[in-house]
């Protein structure tokens, strides 16, 4: 079989180094325990949940130390004019 350029071209942009990619300490493997080092549907359950609740707990933060401008807006309304 023979090679053409454009193979080789992309051969030479694979880094083969070990001490960069292969077993030992330096190797880029995720930390134990984390969501990269998950199955991928666990990891993916744990990372909306984690990003649901955060979701919420900003909500109600907002609405418990800012409030709902547009709801007081029309509280104030029918407390003016009455139905």
């Amino acid at each position: 079989m023979m090679r053409t350029r454009l193979l080789l071209q992309a051969e030479r942009l694979i880094n083969r180094n070990p001490h960069l990619y292969g077993p030992g300490p330096l190797a880029r493997r995720p930390a134990e325990g984390s969501i990269g080092a998950m199955d991928p549907l666990k990891g993916l359950v744990v990372c909306a949940s984690q990003g649901l609740a955060v979701a919420v707990a900003g909500g109600l933060a907002y609405n418990v130390f800012i409030g709902n401008p547009s709801l007081k807006k029309v509280e104030d309304y029918y407390k003016e004019n009455p139905p």
